[in-house]
Formats: C-alpha cells, structure tokens, sequence
C-alpha cells in the first residue's frame, strides 16, 4: 500500500499544483466559441523537394492564409528518408492534373532525382535530363498560360556517404580548388596534389561531376525560363560555405545569367533549400493580389548584419537583401514607411544585452500597430541566446506578430518569417466575409505557434534532452531510429515534453493577451482559450518533426 502510495504521490502532487495555479492566476473572462469554415478560392500544385514538413506541410498550411488548396502528389510514389521518390510516376501524376489547378511549384530535384538526398547521389544520367526537359516543354502545353515555378538545389559541400574515400579530404580539396581560383596560390596547388594521393581518383570525378551535371541542368532550366516554358526559376544553395565548389558552380551560373541578361523577377540564385518552396507560394499569391510589400528590416545590434552564421556562404544582411529581392519587395529607410517590419535577431555569447532592448522595441512596435514578422536566431542554436525568452518575460503580446521563424539556418528562418508574413499581407484585403477573415487570423495564429512550439521549444530546448536521453540508452546514432526498438518510445517522449511546454507557453500573460480584427460584423477581440501540439517524427531522425497546433479561438464581450 505504501509503495502504491509513493507511486502516485508525485503525479497527484502535479497535478494538484496545476489546478491551484490556473485557479490562482488564469481568471478566464465569460466568451464565445468562434465557429469557422476553411474556404478555398483557388488550387495549386505543389512537388515539394521532400516529404519533410518544411518542404510541404508548411507550404501547405501557409497556402490556408490565403485561401489556396495545395495538393501533393500521392504519399506511395514520393520519397520517404533514403527512399527515394518515383520520378516518372510524379511526372504522369503532375501532367495529369495540371489542369485541374491554377498553378504548380515544381522541385525539379523531386522530378529528376527524386528528392533532395537522391540528388547527392549524382545517379541520374545526361539521357534523363534532356528527358525532364521534354517533359516541361510537355507540361507547359498542357497548362496553357497558368503559372510554373520551379526550383533547383545546388548539391552541398559534403559529399555523398556512399563514397569510399575520406570526405573530410573531399572537403578540404574542394574548399582549396575555390580557393585556387579565386587567389592562384602555389601552396594551396601543392596540398590539392597531395591530397589526391589519399583518396580514389574515381571518388573525386564522382564528386566534381555532381556539380557539372547540376550547372548543366540549370543552364537548360534558365533557358526554359527565358522562352517562358517556365514561369519563375529559383536556384537554392543548400548548406553554403565561405569557399568550396558549390561556390564555383554559383558564380558561373551567376556570370550566365548576366550573359543571357536575364532579370531577376524571372531567375535568381539564393542562399537556402528548405523554404524555396515558400518562397515561391508566397510569389503566386502576390502576383494574384498584385501585392508589392514596403519592408522595414530592424536587427537587434549593428553587427547583426554582417554576422556568418553556421551552414551560410555569406553574411545575414547579404541573406535579408536575397529574401527581400525573391519577395519583390521595397526596403524602405522607417518603420513608418513599412507596411511590414521584418526584426532579426542574430543572438550570441556577446550581444546577450540586447534581449531586453529587443523584447521592449518589439512590444513598442506592436503597440504602435505595426505588422512584425519576428526572425529569431542563435549563433550557437541556444534558447539562451534568442529573444523569445524575454518576450514572455516583458508580456510582449505574440499573438499580434505576423509571423516568427528560428529554424535551422539563417536563411530558411529569413525566407520562412518572410513568406509567411507576405502571404498574411497580401491576403488580408482579399477577404470581405467575417467568416474569412477571422479564418485568416486563425491560420496565421496556427502557423506562428507552430513555428514557435518546433524552433524556439523543440530545437532550442527539447531535441538536445532526447538525444542526451537516446545515447544514454546505447542509441548513437540519432540520425537513424531505429523503428522497433526505440521509435514509439521517443515519440512518447517527444510529446510528453512538448506538452509540458505547450500547456507553460498557453497560460503565459504574453500568449493570454487578446487580439482584436477589424470585421464586417465589427470588431472582433479574440482569445485563445485552448493551446495543444500534436507531434511525432516524420523521418526515423531526431534532427526534425511533426508538429500541428490545435487552438481553439474565442470572442470576448
């Protein structure tokens, strides 16, 4: 009976504390529950680069804000983790139904190679390439005048695992051969040549032809762009370093595309992978709306900007002018001159002052009315170094931000809290229903505690404990899950943690704090009165997740 006692004692205990503080401190005025209907007013395609939610749960509920369905290919013919995708299947599928949508975003590395870790491989052959060309001639026919975007990942430094030889030699020959191009050293010619000995010849051909292939493919994309088989033609630079060939393969297809004096409205280069896709949603909705965006970018402290952050082949200001530059948009000199201001938080050991002086202007700004779409990154990927944290110590009201990213690099958090916040934007003065309206709100509302809930919560916080917790059981290698053994017993953990984070963040004075829309009906003040992430792995890795937010919105009196 004791033991039992023991066993429970805690949990009751838990629980017991729950119930005193919500009693003590959430005083919940009288409201009503708003009751919504999704509505769709128009249809695009969308071939994400992989399964990943980055590349396509996140288009997809984006495309929510502005009333777009987006539809994917099947789940049985796309890629799953090693498995690559079926490429001509997704090509019979996307020729089938093109035209029943109003537009397609295509990841030509899903269409040739079948995703973007199969894209590494350098499998595919000079024969599917000229094939894939023929497919898009084909493609553009079948969709008349609608709009085609696509994009092309250029491969990454890091070669492929499947080859033999030492990859950290691989590395350091192609940062040198950069190098060697750029400054003709005669040590560095000496060293390349030394290495060489250490590694299969074959090895490096292999490597180096992945970037000939790759440059040859966007040279026939950008061609297919000028005669307007494709609308718009992105090409990402995945995982980017000061030196190294990537590098190479960039500034000639730079040097190209001032050849062909082609404009960047119809073909650009960008740092980031993941959130092209985004980007390009974000594009088709501006284009719909006619909506060209006054942004006004604030940093946090004057070295912000030309910080290199981990994974970037350059600086944080040069990533915001790419992003702003894909958005059309126009830098404007005042936050009074902006529709949108986009805040970057660039956190690291020596600039820790600068949260409380962020926190207190962000929440001047809010007040002000101001539209804020809120990047908040770490140089070391620590919640100590973010601003979050002193958000809900300040009572910043968050739900009044448009949009929030901190995910990963710099440039997939700039291009996410970007494209997101366009999207909201442009919507907006589309919609004159209170049904739409409040749906709009209610999808921003989902999307930012998604953001917040995985980037601030999960990988600043959570992802570190379950790894700890995973190598401290025998599991090393938290790249590969193993299904049977330990797959159901993290997701367990994995929600459990987020819960506790979810329910703390909720009855948070900053996350309690009304919202009020402007409506048709008039004004509607709208509380969120009930805050729950629904979580798992998508991929038999730690290193991302699964996460959808359930809230349920109110109208106080």
């Amino acid at each position: 009976m004791k033991q039992f006692a023991r066993k429970w004692l805690l949990p009751i205990l838990a629980v017991t504390l729950m119930i005193i503080y919500y009693i003590t401190n959430i005083q919940l005025s009288p409201a009503t529950s708003i009751e919504l209907t999704q509505n769709y007013h128009s249809k695009i395609i969308l071939i994400p680069l992989d399964t990943r939610p980055p590349c396509q749960k996140m288009v997809v509920d984006a495309g929510k804000m502005a009333g777009i369905e987006v539809i994917t290919p099947p789940s049985e013919i796309m890629d799953y983790y090693t498995k690559k995708g079926d490429s001509k299947a997704i090509q019979k599928w996307l020729l089938e139904n093109i035209s029943q949508v109003d537009g397609a975003i295509i990841s030509i590395d899903q269409l040739l190679h079948g995703g973007l870790l199969a894209s590494r491989e350098a499998q595919t052959t000079d024969a599917e390439r000229v094939e894939l060309i023929k497919f898009l001639h084909e493609l553009r026919q079948k969709a008349a005048d609608k709009p085609i975007y696509a994009f092309n990942i250029l491969p990454r430094i890091t070669p492929t695992p499947t080859l033999e030889s030492d990859s950290k030699k691989i590395i350091k020959i192609s940062r040198l051969l950069d190098e060697i191009s750029i400054f003709q050293n005669v040590d560095d010619i000496k060293l390349v040549e030394d290495l060489k000995e250490d590694i299969k010849e074959e090895d490096l051909n292999t490597y180096l032809d992945l970037f000939k292939k790759n440059t040859a493919m966007n040279k026939d994309l950008i061609q297919l762009t000028q005669d307007n088989t494709l609308t718009k033609f992105i090409i990402g630079q995945d995982d980017g370093e000061d030196f190294g060939v990537p590098n190479m393969e960039k500034r000639s297809l730079q040097n190209y595309l001032h050849a062909v004096n082609i404009p960047s409205e119809k073909v650009m280069i960008t740092k980031g992978a993941d959130e092209v896709a985004l980007s390009l949603l974000a594009n088709f909705v501006q284009q719909k709306t006619n909506y060209q965006p006054k942004i006004y970018v604030a940093y946090n402290d004057e070295k912000a900007a030309g910080t290199v952050m981990p994974f970037m082949a350059g600086s944080v200001g040069s990533t915001v002018k790419e992003k702003l530059n894909l958005s059309n948009a126009i830098e404007v000199n005042s936050p009074d001159k902006a529709g949108l201001i986009l805040y970057v938080f660039i956190g690291n050991d020596d600039n820790l002052s600068t949260q409380y002086k962020s926190a207190v202007e962000i929440k001047k700004y809010l007040a002000q009315g101001k539209k804020i779409a809120l990047v908040d990154l770490s140089k070391h990927f620590s919640a100590s170094e973010t601003v979050f944290p002193e958000l809900l110590k300040e009572n910043v009201p968050i739900n009044n931000l448009v949009a929030y990213a901190g995910w990963n690099t710099a440039s997939n958090s700039i291009g996410t809290a970007l494209a997101n916040a366009i999207i909201y934007k442009a919507s907006r003065p589309e919609f004159n229903t209170t049904n739409d309206i409040l749906a709009l709100e209610y999808n921003r509302l989902t999307l930012l505690y998604n953001r917040i809930l995985e980037d601030y919560y999960y990988l600043k916080e959570i992802i570190d404990v379950l790894n700890i917790t995973l190598r401290t059981n025998g599991y090393e290698n938290v790249n590969d899950l193993d299904m049977e053994h330990n797959y159901i017993w993290m997701n367990d953990l994995l929600q459990q943690d987020m819960n506790k984070r979810t329910w703390a963040l909720w009855h948070s004075k900053s996350a309690q704090q009304p919202i009020a829309v402007q409506t048709p009906d008039g004004i509607y003040k709208l509380t969120i009165r009930y805050l729950q992430a629904e979580t798992f792995f998508p991929w038999p890795r730690t290193f991302e997740i699964y996460l959808q937010s359930h809230l349920n919105l109110y109208r106080l009196p």
